[in-house]
């Protein structure tokens, strides 16, 4: 095959969970360019819908759903819709996910832990689930989780959020012993602190941005545009052979 063929998503239909801004936005822009239809899923129907008429300037078609990802109606309904529109899907990105708090473990509510991990940890499994059997009954797929370096190393004051990130990790690695011989690839993506809406907080702090950049080898935080090289490299047929792997896109974090 082509060598700059097989990144190419011609003929595919992909989900993005998140896409109303930051890593979920570029993705989505990133595979329409590559020539995939997108399904764009958010709580943001507004941002969507922007997005989707953006999306269709590059010639592809973009269907905006609103859903809480934490639900499970709310998701089948996106499968339904995506299957009524597009007749398939082909990848999944599961990129949703939220930090409300910044807390010590000892005193964060039990009503704060239960969002996060309903939203974060719930939410990625129920979407790959719906997904999944759609693709089990393809007979190929692609899905793509959103990680982050918090998976493998702590985060002091994000219990929660390191914690479902790692539970995602763990569950990429499930699905894909599971799901390989269906032909569906489950891998994930393990940015650092790039420049998000997530992370604005922190970056506009003097002394928690400082310590971040510091302990980042290249001394800048990334930008949601540089996760897209990833994402395509796991959605398309580059990564036939690869599955339950965690690519970090973590400007040298993790090479302490």
């Amino acid at each position: 095959m082509d060598g700059t063929r097989m990144f190419q998503l011609e003929g595919k239909t992909a989900i993005v969970t998140g896409a109303s801004r930051g890593i979920g936005e570029a993705i989505a822009k990133g595979f329409a360019q590559a020539g995939a239809d997108l399904v764009l899923v958010s709580r943001n129907m507004a941002a969507l819908e922007r997005l989707a008429q953006e999306i269709s300037g590059f010639g592809r078609k973009a269907l905006p759903l609103a859903a809480d990802i934490g639900d499970p109606e709310a998701i089948q309904k996106v499968i339904d819709r995506t299957l009524e529109v597009f007749l398939r899907i082909d990848i999944l990105v599961n990129n949703a996910g939220i930090s409300p708090v910044l807390k010590k473990a000892e005193e964060m509510t039990l009503k704060e832990w239960e969002e996060i991990v309903r939203v974060n940890l719930t939410g990625t499994f129920l979407f790959s689930q719906a997904a999944g059997r759609v693709m089990i009954r393809q007979g190929a797929g692609k899905i793509i989780n959103m990680v982050s370096v918090g998976a493998v190393v702590g985060f002091q004051r994000q219990i929660a959020y390191c914690a479902t990130k790692g539970g995602i990790l763990q569950m990429t690695r499930v699905l894909a012993l599971e799901w390989a011989r269906h032909n569906i690839q489950v891998n994930a993506i393990g940015p650092s602190y790039l420049e998000t809406e997530l992370t604005k907080g922190m970056r506009e702090s003097k002394v928690i941005s400082e310590n971040l950049l510091r302990r980042t080898p290249m001394a800048r935080f990334g930008k949601p545009e540089e996760v897209v090289g990833a994402a395509l490299y796991l959605a398309s047929d580059a990564s036939s052979y690869v599955t339950g792997q965690t690519l970090f896109v973590d400007g040298g974090w993790l090479a302490y």
